[in-house]
């Protein structure tokens, strides 16, 4: 059989859509708008208009998909490296009292913490990926992943009960870094079926059970615990933070013992000898050395800071998307290249020792199972998939498709069915669990772009940094302060967005403000005075067997942990707190009546009062006045600086 030249332009116009070479490299889109920085304060200057808006199966060109992947990815990549870098940290230091002194890994930290970031990339490209694709699984009504542009990233819930978790089986029972990591890998693998558990519920029944409250108040406080540990960082780094205060002298102390039937408790001794307060700094990044709080700390975090306030004003969409890693360069370009008193703030020996090229598995832990983080985790997971409920509902909304339909149904089914899989594919890939990430909404509405294929290449993308060995041993060599400066603002972000949704998703009525008060005195006492929990609620024992020892830790780990304390609270509040009798007696806004209808019949009340009482109904607004077919065509809609819809 003969192939005429007729048959294989046939074929190509098939695939190509009879597009032109230049519309297949560089589509149709107007990069002017993407690039050209904006000057608000002066009033000629309106910059250049948004472009047409490109929704979810339209065609971008390889060019202009490859410029909007990379700004999904450096939006989140911030946000991507900072959970492995902070656990990671764990496995520095040495075991107060031993001497010689024992470290706390077994390992390299430093090449540790390189592969942990690498990993955390490449996960994320991975998932994303299928997060992206949305497949549909054979003969049901359900699919794997959303299927539209939503991108997938480490979840910063899991860093509180991490960070405890590991500090206490390495301080406390004696495990390495490695041993202590691998048993918190295992024992999320096994609670991340939670998700998946959840993606075959209606979503009414989850949004009922777990209602805005409750999320909102855990999620803020997560984010009122992490903003310490970026401040630690932005000061100098968290260990000499957390020593900086100690005179030289011998001190009594308490270390890890056991009883003759294995229970490990800490005993009171006084062979620990405290130096004095620590210098800050990595020998194995960094030749400078000062006490925490230092003048050159401080202003190389606060130049990050201001950086993305800079670009938030007058960057470009682009720049305003990618503020946050463009920032963090910015800070790092300042730090390799002055220098205190001849000492360099930044060495590359880790760069020129790292691998060209890595993967997964280069690194392993030897998996295992710690019951008391149980509960602390399974409210974490359950957490996590109100949140990817939420934020699909809004990639949907940012993408102009419609969320309570058959079809947006279930691509947010599909979106927690991966956020499960993600995780248990994440903990046996050794990395902490991945969720459904925000950031890329405001990516969307900010350039007009929905299109699956910006959100393949940003998978391509993080997969991309993911094995380039150098780039995960840059990040780690990036000065503590740069990266507090970042961290910080990142971690307001987490607050931000717990507001957000308590202030979105419930009318702040005297009962929901009464839910407020009992979780977050409880939360925010827990964050500011843990020892409250921890001391002699309820003590160790002799005698105590271990299964009662494994219960009582998981319940100490849940009250001592301030964002799971508030949940618990606030999930029992709302279940026995009875509704506002007169909650929906009070309205503030009415829908528009057709004309010709006099009705003056009140509407349902919509998130209106504070309080139920003296509140008025509203009346109907204006007849909308009809045309011939119809009611009067829609305005238009500018979008604004902002992201907000202006009429």
């Amino acid at each position: 059989m003969t192939v005429s030249m007729d048959d294989v332009r046939g074929k190509m116009d098939e695939i190509t859509g009879k597009r032109s070479m230049k519309e297949l490299l560089i589509g149709t889109y107007d990069m002017r708008y993407l690039c050209k920085p904006v000057f608000p304060y002066f009033r000629k200057s309106k910059g250049v208009p948004p472009p047409m808006f490109f929704g979810k199966d339209d065609f971008l060109g390889l060019f202009v998909a490859l410029v909007m992947g990379l700004q999904h990815a450096l939006a989140m990549v911030g946000g991507l490296i900072t959970p492995p870098l902070l656990i990671s940290n764990l496995g520095f230091g040495t075991r107060p009292g031993t001497s010689p002194p024992m470290p706390y890994s077994s390992g390299n930290p430093a090449e540790t913490q390189r592969y942990l970031v690498q990993a955390s990339l490449i996960v994320c490209g991975i998932m994303t990926f299928f997060q992206v694709l949305g497949v549909r699984i054979w003969k049901t009504n359900f699919q794997f992943g959303a299927g539209i542009l939503s991108c997938m990233g480490v979840s910063f819930t899991t860093v509180p009960i991490a960070t405890s978790v590991i500090g206490q089986l390495m301080k406390e029972q004696g495990h390495t870094f490695e041993e202590a990591y691998g048993m918190f890998l295992g024992t999320i693998a096994m609670c991340a079926v939670i998700p998946v558990i959840l993606s075959f519920f209606p979503i009414r029944v989850i949004k009922k059970i777990f209602p805005p409250i409750v999320c909102g108040i855990t999620i803020m406080m997560i984010g009122v615990h992490l903003i310490g540990a970026g401040f630690k960082n932005w000061g100098g780094g968290a260990f000499c933070a957390d020593n900086w205060q100690h005179p030289p002298a011998a001190k009594t102390c308490y270390l890890p013992a056991k009883y003759p039937n294995g229970t490990s408790y800490m005993q009171q001794s006084s062979l620990c000898w405290v130096g004095p307060g620590v210098k800050c700094g990595d020998p194995t990044k960094t030749e400078v050395f000062l006490p925490f709080g230092s003048q050159q700390y401080l202003g190389l975090g606060f130049l990050v800071f201001v950086t993305i306030i800079v670009l938030e004003i007058f960057g470009s969409p682009f720049m305003r998307n990618a503020s946050v890693i463009l920032a963090l360069l910015f800070g790092y370009f300042i730090a390799a290249v002055t220098n205190h008193q001849g000492k360099k703030y930044v060495i590359t020996n880790k760069i020129e020792q790292a691998p060209g090229i890595t993967f997964l598995w280069t690194t392993t832990f030897p998996l295992g199972f710690y019951p008391p983080a149980i509960i602390p985790l399974l409210i974490v997971f359950i957490i996590t998939s109100i949140e990817t409920v939420g934020d699909t509902a809004a990639t949907l909304e940012a993408s102009r498709m419609q969320v309570n339909t058959e079809d947006g149904t279930r691509r947010i089914k599909g979106a927690l069915l991966n956020d499960g899989i993600s995780g248990i594919f994440s903990a046996l890939a050794t990395s902490l669990p991945l969720t459904t990430f925000a950031q890329n909404n405001g990516v969307i509405s900010l350039t007009n772009v929905a299109a699956r294929q910006a959100g393949f290449a940003a998978a391509f993308w993080l997969f991309l940094l993911g094995i380039l060995g150098k780039v995960g041993a840059w990040i780690t060599t990036i000065p503590e302060c740069v990266l507090g400066g970042m961290t910080t603002f990142l971690f307001a972000n987490v607050i931000a967005s717990g507001i957000k949704i308590i202030i979105n998703g419930d009318p702040l009525t005297r009962r929901s403000r009464f839910i407020l008060a009992c979780s977050l005195a409880l939360a925010f006492g827990v964050e500011l005075v843990p020892q409250w929990a921890t001391l002699n609620l309820w003590p160790v024992t002799p005698g105590m067997s271990p299964g009662l020892r494994g219960l009582r830790d998981a319940i100490i780990l849940v009250i001592s942990t301030s964002f799971t304390l508030g949940a618990v609270v606030a999930l029992i509040l709302n279940l026995i707190i009875p509704a506002d009798a007169n909650a929906n007696t009070c309205t503030t806004k009415a829908l528009p009546l057709p004309e010709g209808d006099d009705s003056n019949s009140k509407l349902d009340c919509v998130d209106s009062c504070h309080d139920a009482s003296g509140c008025e109904g509203c009346e109907p607004l204006p007849p909308v006045k009809t045309i011939t077919g119809g009611l009067e065509p829609a305005p238009t809609v500018e979008v604004t600086r902002d992201n907000t819809d202006r009429v």
